[in-house]
């Protein structure tokens, strides 16, 4: 039973970020595949575990205040279905959360790193498969190019490039602190190959802000480990050469596109850069903009989560009760989009819940160090830079539901209590 269990809280993870494929649509809204494995996941915990009611999480009492809000302003909208539906959706990734919980205590943290882990690698195969095999011209599930039909924009099976970064890049910030931590999950040669998958990937799908992400993350970290390296003469050889490695691939990628003017000034499309047309750079502005609109119109009584949209629509005389209309309004920030959704009010509780998520984390990650707990620190301090890298990258696409983000949360979580018990146990161990 453990075994399908395994197989299940694998499939959370690895379909976390299918957007165009295997997902049941109802009504207009897609129930996607991690959630059903996330629900098949809880039916057999249920029926095998007593202990199936117990479920911790992290500021669960300014979570809680804060989907109450979030619930009591579903009914300001023109388009209650879609507020229905994304409050469905919240709920989804608290159970997904839960699984994740669940299998955190049943099995051991490293068995639940490694299945993470090997999702982003799978994931990220699947990307370069799909660019290699475009390359001999059988071209699958490509959204984006760069020249039709010759050179894929990669998406892997996520909506569109920029998404499928925003989902590797967890993989590859939770992999690359914890490779410069001395933290291996598999074979030294292994997790470096995962890690280099996962770059690969990002630059294929060739997100702008991904790979943006990936090289302020190197040079910074670069930086520090040179700085640190004068003062004390110590320098990890793996971490120098990593480092060194990417830096290097990734200036010579950039250099070849900033000397080739035809490359530089179609990568630059859409930034208003180099004269070139600014529609990507001025739709993202104008997206906050009509969110913080909406916002200042109602700032204590919310749209809730699906809300946002209609009431862009509705600023502009639109009115839509149809799903794929309403997308054509969609917001852009997800901190501005929980404000507008939540009120001030209600935005206040979502603060204190990150607040707390992040503190805690901070706070037993310190313990476990001062303990002797060194691997388990490194551990909680992946998570919590990925974390941070997810949330930055999210400011600028998509919103807050996105399932990959609540994976993230719930893995973390789910390792926050394993070590959180693991250190309450000393004592009592010595006693």
């Amino acid at each position: 039973m453990k075994g399908i269990l395994t197989i299940l809280i694998f499939l959370v993870f690895v379909t976390s970020s299918f957007d165009i494929l295997f997902n049941l649509n109802l009504g207009g809204f897609n129930v996607r595949t991690c959630y059903l494995a996330a629900f098949a996941f809880i039916f057999v915990y249920a029926g095998q575990f007593k202990d199936a009611s117990r479920f911790r999480f992290v500021g669960i009492g300014s979570f809680v205040i804060w989907f109450l809000f979030v619930t009591a302003f579903v009914w300001n909208t023109q388009f209650l279905t879609r507020n229905i539906g994304y409050l469905a959706w919240l709920c989804f990734n608290m159970f997904a959360c839960y699984a994740i919980y669940k299998y955190g205590q049943l099995k051991s943290a490293q068995e639940l790193i490694r299945l993470y882990v090997l999702s982003f690698f799978v994931m990220a195969l699947v990307g370069i498969a799909q660019f290699m095999l475009s390359a001999v011209g059988i071209h699958i599930l490509i959204t984006m190019w760069w020249k039709i039909n010759k050179i894929p924009r990669v998406n892997a099976l996520s909506y569109e490039p920029s998404y499928y970064a925003t989902y590797l890049l967890i993989g590859f910030v939770f992999l690359y602190y914890s490779q410069r931590k001395g933290i291996w999950y598999f074979k030294q040669r292994m997790q470096i190959l995962i890690l280099s998958c996962v770059a690969i990937a990002i630059f294929l799908s060739t997100s702008r802000m991904g790979i943006l992400f990936m090289v302020v993350i190197l040079l910074y970290d670069f930086a520090k480990m040179m700085i640190r390296a004068l003062f004390t003469w110590r320098i990890s050889r793996v971490n120098f050469f990593m480092a060194l490695v990417f830096i290097g691939a990734m200036a010579t990628v950039v250099g070849r596109i900033l000397l080739d003017d035809k490359q530089r000034k179609l990568y630059l499309a859409g930034t208003g850069l180099e004269s070139t047309a600014s529609h990507s750079k001025d739709t993202r502005i104008r997206q906050m903009n009509n969110v913080f609109l909406v916002f200042q119109d109602s700032p204590l009584v919310g749209y809730s989560l699906g809300g946002i949209a209609p009431a862009i629509a509705h600023y502009y005389g639109d009115k839509t009760k149809d799903q794929k209309k309403a997308k054509e309004y969609e917001g852009l920030n997800i901190f501005l989009e929980v404000l507008a959704a939540s009120g001030i009010v209600g935005f206040l509780f979502f603060c204190s819940w990150l607040f707390q998520l992040f503190r805690a984390n901070i706070k037993l990650s310190g313990m476990l160090r001062l303990n002797g707990y060194v691997r388990e620190s490194g551990i909680l301090e992946a998570l919590r830079y990925a974390l941070i890298a997810e949330f930055l990258i999210l400011v600028l696409s998509q919103n807050i539901l996105r399932p990959y983000l609540w994976i993230l949360i719930g893995v973390t979580n789910a390792l926050y209590y394993r070590f959180k018990d693991q250190l309450n146990q000393v004592p009592s161990a010595q006693s």
